[in-house]
């Protein structure tokens, strides 16, 4: 190991033991005058550095289309901006060895000085990585011109993680999709709890050869649930559309960003209706295939199946 790389273990090792995080996220954490337009310039920076790792490695654009997304809050978007974070974690503990801070998404209203926080740790960490491996970065050009929305940024930031994807060797997998599947399984379980009977049903039968298109798909219907669920309680969700064509193109990537989405909305209903419940954890729960994400997210399905029946029947009334 040279001396350049020894003193950057050094100071990520100092700084993770100190509890803190990289001087530029301190400074903008929390700060009310951060916008969304604040927010998309940093994401557009790192993904101009993005791309210049990318021309190093050889690999290829990404080339899926943008995410159909609508009336997105900041709050949809920081999940997605905690997973650039664990992807680039990832990136840098396979290219240099480094791994960061992995920051916790807040329990409280999200406002975009959050969210930029979360971006910011994820470009220091990129910044690292270029370090690490003797790249002088160009400074990234002005963001394009004009007030930017949630939702502009929201898709910003996932084309930025399918980007990294393409960037690993060890690439989300469905054993990372069923630990987000059961964080959203946790929070349904909560929301399920204010009726009496069984949170969390039994598994179903265990379907052989299922592929991530699948298990996308099934996703999709429970976040159509969710929405309902949400609209009952007059709390607002964002609006999504996927073609097809997208669907059938379906990576672990892409259902890891669905079921995010899904812990994110489940998660706030869930704060909302009973408070502010604790931190929820997932394990990573070993080596998965697509049939078994697929049957996991049926736990969820027949849970939120539940909760659209019982909501409709009436007020919540407590849970066993």
């Amino acid at each position: 190991m040279n001396g350049r790389r020894l003193l950057n273990c050094v100071v990520v090792a100092q700084t993770l033991l100190a509890g803190g995080a990289p001087v530029s996220a301190q400074t903008s954490s929390g700060r009310a005058d951060i916008t969304p337009t604040d927010v998309f310039g940093e994401v557009f920076a790192v993904a101009h550095d993005i791309e210049q790792i990318r021309f190093y490695m050889g690999r290829p654009r990404n080339g899926q289309e943008a995410i159909g997304v609508a009336g997105v809050a900041p709050r949809e978007v920081i999940y997605q901006a905690a997973t650039l974070c664990e992807k680039t974690n990832r990136l840098s503990q396979e290219l240099i060895r480094e791994i960061g801070e992995k920051p916790a998404v807040p329990d409280k209203d999200v406002v975009p000085g959050d969210v930029i926080r979360m971006v910011e740790l994820a470009h220091d960490r990129v910044r690292r990585i270029a370090e690490g491996l003797g790249l002088e970065l160009t400074p990234a050009p002005t963001a394009p011109a004009g007030e930017k929305t949630p939702t502009d940024v929201y898709r910003a930031v996932v084309q930025l993680n399918r980007q990294i994807n393409i960037l690993l060797d060890q690439r989300f997998s469905p054993a990372d999709v069923y630990q987000q599947v059961s964080l959203a399984i946790a929070h349904a379980a909560n929301v399920r709890g204010r009726w009496p009977g069984q949170r969390i049903p039994p598994e179903q039968a265990w379907e052989l050869g299922r592929r991530p298109p699948d298990v996308y798909r099934r996703l999709l219907g429970c976040f159509d649930m969710v929405r309902r669920i949400a609209a009952d309680e007059d709390l607002q969700v964002l609006e999504l559309s996927v073609s097809d064509g997208s669907m059938g193109e379906a990576t672990p990537s892409d259902v890891y960003d669905i079921a995010s989405l899904l812990v994110s909305e489940l998660a706030y209903v869930d704060r909302v209706l009973n408070g502010s419940p604790p931190e929820r954890k997932s394990w990573y729960p070993g080596r998965k295939v697509p049939s078994d994400v697929f049957q996991r997210v049926g736990i969820l399905e027949t849970q939120l199946i539940q909760i659209v029946e019982l909501a409709g029947g009436g007020t919540g009334q407590g849970g066993t």
